[in-house]
């Protein structure tokens, strides 16, 4: 018999609200030596992918994915996945060229809720729950090639394929504003809904208040899985996404896509069931999201 995982709940944080807490806006200047990622983190979101509510996934997202200029990321081709897999398990890329003539990028988009810090943080001083963390906030699209998450699927290094299917050029884009609470609260969140569409059909919306941990919890995360146990000042984390990505995978399918022996055969039945899926993004597709406060963007995916 199949044990579903327990439903989430969000937590329970103040809310920042922009009109009545004091803070400034500010054009977001990004450029991070480090993008640390958070995954699972809206209770919605969780229960829509069929994942375990054991707590957020901690993963790295290459800073060079950050889409700095221009309003167009290109949908990765095969050989471009394929490398980046071989970074991970060059056999496993063998495998899968052999086996998949065509290989198409299974890809996605996620609105998130961005942090950048503002001071140096050591995880330590993440642990105390009277620690108000000094961030400021902004607004962005964690672009995914489900195709290379899926590979990872039931391996040891599972977040190592998450990152590297968020680290491709552009895979990072980021909205044009920064907001900064004057006062930094513990236990606090900017409460501001944020909002996805493809070629004009909301895919997602969600309220940043439904995260099952706080900005301070989610940090405290991204810090321990550092070596040195600090988060640098310019260091961006990217806290996850709310419900309603393209992806989506019923609990009792994934409990029994976790029996299948090895990671080619999981991907052959993504491929299955998703390469058809008209809400995977295409060329051609206008992908916009916004953030109330914190602005938007739009971008076109290219071939």
């Amino acid at each position: 018999m199949l044990t579903l995982a327990p439903r989430a709940v969000p937590a329970s944080m103040t809310a920042l609200e922009p009109g009545r807490t004091p803070g400034r806006t500010q054009p977001l200047a990004l450029s991070p030596k480090r993008v640390h990622a958070l995954g699972l983190t809206y209770a919605a979101h969780i229960n829509e992918t069929g994942s375990d509510a054991g707590g957020p996934a901690v993963f790295a997202k290459d800073a060079a994915s950050l889409l700095e200029r221009g309003d167009s990321v290109a949908s990765p081709s095969r050989d471009a996945m394929l490398a980046a897999v071989a970074k991970l398990d060059a056999a496993l890329s063998s495998r899968v060229a052999s086996r998949f003539p065509e290989l198409p990028p299974l890809l996605d988009y996620e609105v998130e809720l961005g942090l950048v810090l503002l001071e140096d943080v050591r995880a330590d001083v993440l642990e105390r729950p009277d620690f108000a963390p000094p961030v400021g906030y902004f607004l962005a699209n964690d672009v995914t090639a489900r195709t290379v998450q899926v590979l990872g699927e039931g391996r040891p290094d599972r977040m190592a394929f998450w990152g590297a299917a968020k680290s491709l050029p552009g895979f990072f884009v980021a909205g044009p504003v920064l907001w900064v609470p004057d006062a930094p609260q513990a236990n606090a969140c900017l409460d501001v809904t944020l909002t996805l569409t493809v070629n004009g059909e909301v895919r997602q919306r969600g309220q940043t208040m439904e995260l099952i941990a706080s900005p301070r919890e989610l940090l405290r995360l991204a810090a321990r899985a550092v070596p040195s146990g600090v988060l640098e000042k310019g260091d961006a984390v990217l806290t996850g996404t709310p419900s309603g990505v393209a992806f989506t995978v019923p609990a009792w399918k994934r409990k029994l896509a976790a029996l299948l022996p090895g990671p080619t055969a999981r991907l052959s039945a993504a491929l299955r069931t998703h390469a058809p899926n008209p809400r995977m993004l295409k060329v051609g597709d206008v992908v916009e999201m916004d953030g109330g406060v914190l602005g938007r963007r739009r971008i076109t995916i290219t071939g």
